[in-house]
């Protein structure tokens, strides 16, 4: 791998954050779509039609069919629903990244760059509330480029967040991350951070929830 190194978010950095947020997204959608195939509500479903028709019609192919169909069914709703949060992001706080992370103090946005092109981002802003009665920063838009992971880079990317954070004088780091990304939860673990929550939402009645835990490192705690 190319040596690289971590600055702060430049204007003409604009469109290869951008894409690089986007791709990682879409690139993460076989591996979600694997996990929420294996909860209960959708596993029953995709199996229990197919043989439902099956003991009534008694037809191997239209259960097959049936089967082929739901999938794809699935798939094409799972992928609508990341394709929405992808433009919903894209129109809010990376829509003007200069305004929502470098505005003011206690909030900033790192890239990665190496050979001249942006390969990992990472965002930081105080978090939405007080968290027990004390501030934490929360790490946003974490995202590595696929042939840039597993070198340690966003290890890199966190730790700068952590360091920032510390100097800024906040009391920890918060961060959400759906529960099918085991990689990144034990890269967290290993930094101290800690699951203090976990939240999500229905995407539809047939896909179920999608669970996103939260994680929770608190400087007082590595004293």
């Amino acid at each position: 791998m190319a040596p690289y190194h971590i600055r702060r978010y430049q204007d003409h950095d604009w469109e290869p954050v951008r894409e690089l947020f986007s791709q990682g997204l879409l690139g993460n959608m076989p591996s979600d779509f694997r996990h929420l195939l294996k909860k209960p509500r959708t596993f029953l479903i995709i199996l229990g039609v197919p043989f439902a028709l099956f003991l009534g019609s008694g037809s191997l192919v239209l259960c097959l069919l049936s089967l082929l169909g739901l999938l794809a069914g699935h798939w094409l709703t799972f992928r609508h629903c990341i394709i929405q949060y992808i433009d919903k992001s894209l129109h809010n706080d990376l829509l003007d990244i200069q305004k929502s992370y470098l505005s003011g103090r206690g909030s900033s946005f790192w890239v990665a760059e190496s050979e001249y092109q942006v390969v990992g981002i990472v965002g930081a802003r105080p978090a939405s509330g007080p968290i027990g009665g004390r501030n934490y920063l929360e790490l946003r838009r974490l995202s590595v480029k696929r042939t840039y992971r597993g070198k340690g880079m966003a290890r890199t990317l966190i730790q700068t967040v952590l360091q920032f954070a510390r100097d800024e004088g906040y009391d920890g780091v918060v961060l959400g991350t759906p529960n099918s990304y085991h990689p990144a939860q034990r890269l967290y673990e290993s930094l101290g951070f800690w699951k203090y929550h976990e939240s999500g939402y229905y995407l539809n009645w047939w896909l179920g929830f999608f669970s996103v835990w939260h994680y929770q490192c608190d400087f007082s705690s590595q004293k």
